[in-house]
């Protein structure tokens, strides 16, 4: 019987929602092994916990962000590798790189690859949305965070001081947002069929998908963005650019395991590469599963297999 230990975050007293909702993906994937016939435990994170795993062909490294530790999420990668242990997901280096999103941004720009622009000090007229440098889940992010480039520094300041992490400001793009899942290997990565993010009934409202929009209920975005898994005709070259820019993507930041491109589409059917989740949550690939029928439960179980035998 093949063994696996899902390895997740310490999950302390209350936690929010988004931390709460990793000890909530681990017990499924646990579960799906575990129905696959897998031995299954769950392990919170620590160092002294990973010294002792034994008999375990394969960690199935679910290990994110957790509060007060969040520009550190990256390590877990490193230790599992360090102790000769195989594991599923990206590397150090890609979590690394990845999780700082100026970073990134930096990269991409260079590369030549579509994103927002970087914060220009000149440009006191255009809107600029201000972000996390190292957050995942959208922490931080409301609506409040849409600026005009001449508030930028004062908001920046007053953010960071409130928020107590640091943020950084690019161009907002106004427009339409698709999110595409992968996983594999970089070199031939399997790439599902790209879907939007729906904002309904938002007519004024600033279309961006704050922290609330994702965690919260009962909130205006929470009830109001719905995911869009079917594709509309008029669509298919604009997708297809984004299966190949997703393609690019792995191929600079060696996105192995799987991972999640996030886009923003302009007015003139631009897409730019909003960030890259190198450890994602598995919500949008069991959605794609559903729309596309085809089984999430074997996506999860080759996930854990290949691990097993590649590193």
């Amino acid at each position: 019987m093949n063994s696996v230990v899902i390895l997740h975050n310490h999950i302390p007293q209350n936690a929010p929602e988004d931390v709460l909702d990793i000890l909530t993906q681990a017990k499924w994937i646990g579960q799906i092994l575990s129905d696959k016939g897998w031995a299954v435990s769950l392990l919170p994170f620590s160092l002294h916990a990973l010294t002792h795993i034994e008999n375990s062909p394969v960690v199935f490294n679910l290990v994110d962000s957790a509060p007060h530790e969040e520009s550190l999420s990256y390590l877990a990668a490193g230790i599992l590798e360090h102790l000769g242990l195989r594991y599923t997901g990206c590397s150090l280096p890609t979590l690394l790189v990845t999780g700082d999103k100026q970073l990134t941004k930096a990269l991409l720009l260079k590369s030549g690859l579509p994103t927002p622009k970087p914060y220009d000090a000149t440009d006191l007229q255009a809107l600029y949305l201000i972000k996390a440098t190292n957050q995942d889940a959208s922490l931080g992010l409301d609506e409040s965070c849409l600026v005009r480039g001449e508030d930028v520094e004062r908001v920046l300041a007053e953010k960071q001081e409130k928020l107590g992490f640091p943020l950084f400001a690019e161009q907002y793009v106004d427009g339409r947002e698709f999110t595409v899942c992968l996983y594999g290997k970089c070199e031939h990565p399997t790439i599902l069929p790209p879907y939007e993010w729906v904002f309904c009934e938002y007519g004024q409202r600033a279309k961006i998908i704050t922290y609330d929009a994702k965690w919260t209920e009962k909130t205006y975005g929470y009830e109001h963005i719905q995911a869009k898994y079917s594709h509309d005709e008029q669509d298919a070259a604009l997708l297809a650019e984004l299966v190949r820019l997703s393609r690019e993507c792995c191929k600079l930041f060696n996105l192995t395991g799987y991972a999640r491109v996030d886009f923003r589409i302009d007015a003139e059917n631009r897409p730019y590469i909003l960030e890259i989740n190198a450890n994602p949550s598995f919500y949008g690939f069991y959605h794609l599963a559903k729309e596309w029928d085809f089984s999430f439960e074997d996506l999860v179980e080759n996930l854990a297999l290949n691990a097993a035998v590649q590193r």
